[in-house]
Order: structure tokens, then C-alpha cells, then sequence
């Protein structure tokens, strides 16, 4: 019988382990994941494209660090469900593991659309280190590729891929690039910098069917009929958590699974924390969040009462020359914008009536705390550098 039980070791898994070894010098801890590997940096996996890696160097703790804290692992060990009555997980190979305190943080898995042979070969979706490997494998010959879904994390990939020489084409169904971060002006403004940099874009256009010839992808067609060659494509089209443990072991679900703001499945000796955890209506899939609530997933399980509180929305992008941050909202009814241009560098705040309640830095990042502190912590801008001296506010 383990003390706790860890499903999953992605950062939130890790968190956790790390915040109970602090506070619990002594229980048994195991940590059971799927993944070949110890817990990696999955923040990296975007700029490890274009770069050559050893597994060893993108450990967010070594090896060694696990003996020390006396923390066990089994890897490459499926989960199916959670025996909640005799508190026990039952393993694929039927191994079963007793616990006293349960943690599920099995994380999420890339959400692939609808599209007509989106299982072809040469078709990925980047999830896991795994994945990573066959992915550059699969590119070594390959001239153009097609990135489905213009988010944050499709632009990164699409960055790294280009340095290897590879024509990039990103289709995003929205309107403009990053819907949820800018406003459209700057929207159009970085879609201008990506083609300046040699990557085309086509935005408000949406996938019909993939093509293949011999097995193999060889191109794009769009609902509007335009066809376009590629011969590989990546998804990029947000994540969905990996819930299947609940569900087989009638724990609460939705989008994720159902917990109170201590992160505890009501009325059992169970836990839920990162993406695959959904707190009332909110769940979300970030790694600085995941790390927060495995923290406090591992604190209430040793003992303590702590909430997790929804973190607010920021966004950070730097690709090249391109600098930009964004934080709460800068769209809606009754939404005025403050502006300030200098030279190359433009500084946005969103008033709602008298309340500020958005921001956009582009070409320089570095008032971002002071941005923060405006959206969210409604302090005056004139108190703030970013006000006083570029809005002399």
C-alpha cells in the first residue's frame, strides 16, 4: 500500500510528489505514468523542432533527484480505472496498486477536428516527447508543411520549423491570427511580420480533407475548395483532457474531471489537478497553472486546506523580432482603446467605462507587470511606470 498514489507525470504529477515530500519527510509516494520517460519539459517541445536533444537534457529533475527524495516511479504502466470502494487503481496488466491518498493528473491529449484522413501518414498532432521524435523524423526530406490552427503554440512550431528550411503555410479558421490575445489591428500587423519572415498564412479558412497519395499526405483541401501541397501537416487545435480513469470508475466528469476548489473529488480520497482537473465550469491546459495546482493538489493531500485560484489570462509570444504580451480583454461592447506608437513599438490599454480592463505590448515586453497589475489588480495606471511615462497618464 502506497501513502499516495500519483497517475500521470506530467508537471502537475511532479508538483505534487515534491509539495508531499516536503510535508510528509516519510509516507510512500509512487508516481504511475504511460510515458516512457521522467517528467520532461513539454513547455520546450516547440523549439526542440529545430534542435537536437538527448532525453536526459530536457528532465525537469534528474533521476537521481527521485532516489534522493525517495519518490518511485513505474513507467510505461496504463491506469484503466480506480477501484474506489477497496482504494485501489487497477493497472491494463492487471497489476493493482492500494493507496491512501489518490492524485489523477494524466494531463490531455491534442485535439484532432474532424477532418476526412486526418490518421494518414504524415499527419501529426505534438502532444509528448514521443511524438516529437517521429514527427522530426518524419520531416528529414520533406519541403513544405501545412500548420492547422494559428494559436500561440501552432506560431512557435511554425517558427522553429521554418529555420530548418521548410515552406510553412498556417490556416486558421478564425478571422485573424490570435483572436484571443489581440485585438485586430495587431493581429494583421503580425500576420504581416510571419509572411515578411517567409511563412504564409490564411486566416478564416477551414479544413475539408486531407489528401493523400500512396498512403501518404500530399496536400490540403479547405472547405472553400482551395486545394494546397504539403507533404506533412500539424494540428494544432487546442487539447482535451485525458479523463478515460474517471469515466471507467464513476468519478464525476465533464470536460475534465470534477473537483472543488481544493482540488478533491467530493467525498472520496481522491484528487484531480492540471488540465485534466475542471473546477465548476473552469478548466484550462497551461503548464505554469498545472504546476500551481499540483502544488496544492499535494498540500491538501498531507493535510492542508488549500484553494486554487483561477489564474488570470496573460499571453507572452516572442518569435524572432516579434515581442508581444497580452493580458485580460481587448474586445467587446463598450470597449474604448488607449494607444501610444513609438517608432516600431506600440503600447495598448482597454477601458471598459472607467476600468482597465486589457493590454497589448508589441515590439517591447517589458511593462508586463506593470500591465498585470492595471488588468488585474486595478491599480491606477499613473502609479505605474508604463502609465506615468509612455501614456503620460
Amino acid at each position: 500500500m502506497y501513502d499516495y498514489l500519483i497517475i500521470g507525470n506530467g508537471i502537475s504529477g511532479l508538483s505534487a510528489a515534491e509539495e508531499i515530500r516536503k510535508n510528509d519527510p516519510k509516507g510512500s509516494i509512487l508516481i504511475v505514468s504511460d510515458e516512457h520517460g521522467l517528467t520532461y519539459w513539454r513547455t520546450r517541445l516547440s523549439e526542440l523542432i529545430e534542435k537536437d536533444y538527448t532525453d536526459e537534457e530536457i528532465l525537469v529533475k534528474k533521476e537521481n533527484w527521485y532516489q534522493e527524495k525517495n519518490i518511485e516511479v513505474k513507467l510505461d504502466t496504463h491506469i484503466e480505472k480506480i477501484d474506489k470502494e477497496n482504494k485501489k487503481a487497477i493497472a491494463k496488466d492487471g497489476q493493482e496498486y492500494e493507496y491512501g491518498k489518490l492524485l489523477i493528473a494524466t494531463g490531455s491529449h491534442a485535439f484532432v477536428p474532424p477532418i476526412k484522413n486526418a490518421d494518414a501518414e504524415g499527419v501529426f498532432a505534438i502532444r509528448s516527447s514521443d511524438d516529437l521524435k517521429h514527427f522530426k523524423e518524419y520531416l528529414n526530406d520533406k519541403k513544405k508543411l501545412i500548420i492547422i490552427g494559428g494559436g500561440i503554440l501552432g506560431l512557435e512550431a511554425a517558427n522553429s520549423i521554418s529555420h530548418l528550411g521548410i515552406e510553412i503555410t498556417i490556416v486558421e479558421a478564425f478571422d485573424y491570427l490570435l483572436a484571443r490575445q489581440l485585438d485586430k489591428d495587431l493581429s494583421q500587423k503580425l500576420e504581416k511580420a510571419l509572411n515578411e519572415m517567409g511563412m504564409k498564412t490564411l486566416t478564416g479558412k477551414f479544413s475539408e480533407e486531407i489528401l493523400v497519395k500512396d498512403g501518404k499526405v500530399c496536400g490540403l483541401k479547405l472547405t472553400d475548395g482551395t486545394e494546397l501541397v504539403a507533404d506533412a501537416i500539424m494540428i494544432q487545435a487546442g487539447v482535451r483532457a485525458n479523463i478515460e480513469i474517471a469515466t471507467n470508475s464513476n468519478i464525476p466528469t465533464d470536460r475534465g474531471i470534477l473537483v472543488g476548489e481544493n482540488l478533491q473529488v467530493e467525498n472520496e480520497d481522491i484528487y484531480a489537478a492540471g488540465d485534466v482537473a475542471q473546477i465548476g465550469n473552469f478548466s484550462i491546459g497551461l503548464w505554469t497553472a498545472s504546476m500551481e495546482m499540483g502544488k496544492i493538489a499535494g498540500a491538501n493531500m498531507t493535510g492542508d486546506n488549500k484553494l486554487y485560484e483561477q489564474p488570470k489570462p496573460f499571453s507572452t509570444l516572442m518569435l524572432g523580432d516579434i515581442k508581444l504580451f497580452s493580458a485580460g480583454q481587448n474586445a467587446g461592447d463598450g470597449i474604448e482603446e488607449v494607444k501610444k506608437e513609438d517608432g516600431e513599438k506600440i503600447y495598448k490599454l482597454f477601458k471598459n467605462g472607467d476600468k482597465f480592463v486589457g493590454g497589448i505590448l508589441w515590439g517591447d515586453i517589458k511593462f508586463q507587470m506593470d500591465v498585470k497589475k492595471i488588468v488585474f489588480e486595478g491599480v491606477d495606471p499613473k502609479e505605474t511606470k508604463l502609465g506615468s511615462e509612455i501614456f503620460d497618464l
